[in-house]
């Protein structure tokens, strides 16, 4: 049976190459059709549009690989259908499951790679595709976060800022609130500006307000320093792209607004999200083995056909169950998984009928 998986292995790697590089060419066709007028109308260098491009494939490719996987399916398991490979096997006693089961491995090893993928590389290459394409080929100007963010940083501290540079880990407009035990307030700070640097926020034109035995008592320096173990950058992930963001720091921004008070419905969300899309993969990849089977005597361009139909209907189920979360009509969890679920059912069922007719 090793020989047997080796050849299985092989052919759907095959499949799976042909697949990927076919939908590439498809995305970079479009992409080029889509916005090369764009870069004439601003007055960019093909090199830009070229490097935006390349920073855009990565997105891409996590987007197409479910897809991918399911035609390689198809095409594998298919062509073992046509030459009557699979009723050879089930004749030896062999299930669909065990023929199936180096693509079952190949699933979870793509699904448990485009986990690291999705909150590495695909992180940097969406911002480094947003600085090209917004600010170099559009030329649209650099603006910092603005708007007050306020996060409760510790139990008795409030931040808020009114310009927040994390390019630079600048604060422009600074408020910061001490609370006591009963939380009063006992601490106000203000500042113009801010720096922060290795732990210490270098404040300019401060001042300093503190209760102390029923004194107010007020302060002003042009220059001060104080301690603030947290980057004003971690602050900007409050508006941040969720697809900028990994899901470690979607996860410290959601225990952050939980103890800020601020709802994190959405971000709990765009949590629970950056672990389904990844394992659609392997869900695709087992809809492939039934569907092959069942239309092993039609051209390999109906199994093209029923890729980007069932593709469509995936990606569509995924932001009809989104949309439905964001609307708070179902859980967070139930909102990024759900698509996955319904579609691991249908490919269960499936398998089982087909293990029963063959």
């Amino acid at each position: 049976m090793k020989i047997i998986d080796k050849y299985i292995t092989a052919s759907f790697l095959k499949s799976l190459f042909f697949a990927v590089v076919v939908f590439s060419f498809i995305i970079c066709i479009t992409y080029i059709f889509d916005r090369l007028n764009i870069v004439f109308k601003f007055g960019a260098p093909i090199s830009l549009f070229i490097l935006s491009l390349a920073y855009s494939y990565p997105a891409w490719l996590s987007l197409i690989f479910p897809v991918a996987g399911l035609l390689a399916a198809m095409f594998s398991m298919g062509d073992m259908a046509r030459n009557n490979e699979i009723t050879a096997l089930r004749t030896s006693g062999f299930s669909i499951l065990r023929i199936a089961a180096p693509l079952i491995f190949a699933g979870v090893i793509l699904s448990v790679f485009f986990m690291f993928f999705d909150n590495t590389v695909l992180i940097q290459s969406n911002k480094k595709y947003l600085s090209v394409w917004k600010y170099k080929i559009k030329k649209q100007v650099y603006q910092p976060n603005e708007g007050f963010n306020i996060v409760q940083i510790e139990n008795d501290k409030i931040f808020s800022a009114k310009i927040i540079d994390g390019n630079n880990e600048k604060i422009t407009g600074l408020i910061l609130l001490g609370l006591d035990t009963q939380m009063n307030l006992n601490e106000k700070i203000t500042a113009k500006e801010a720096i922060w640097k290795d732990g210490y926020l270098t404040l300019i034109d401060a001042t300093e307000s503190r209760f102390n035995n029923g004194n107010f008592i007020v302060k002003k320096f042009p220059l001060k320093t104080i301690q603030f173990t947290k980057k004003p950058s971690e602050f900007i992930n409050i508006k941040k792209n969720p697809d900028e963001m990994s899901y470690k720091e979607i996860s410290d921004l959601i225990i952050r607004l939980n103890k800020s008070g601020i709802p994190s419905h959405q971000e709990q969300i765009q949590k629970y999200s950056k672990l389904a899309k990844p394992v659609a993969i392997l869900i695709m990849i087992l809809l492939g083995i039934p569907f092959a089977i069942k239309t092993a005597k039609t051209a390999k361009i109906f199994s093209f056909a029923v890729s980007i139909f069932t593709g469509f209907l995936y990606w569509g189920a995924v932001s009809l169950f989104l949309a439905m979360g964001m609307n708070k009509t179902i859980k967070p969890m139930f909102a990024a998984w759900l698509p996955n679920i319904l579609f691991l059912i249908l490919a269960g069922f499936l398998i089982y009928k087909t293990e029963k007719s063959t």
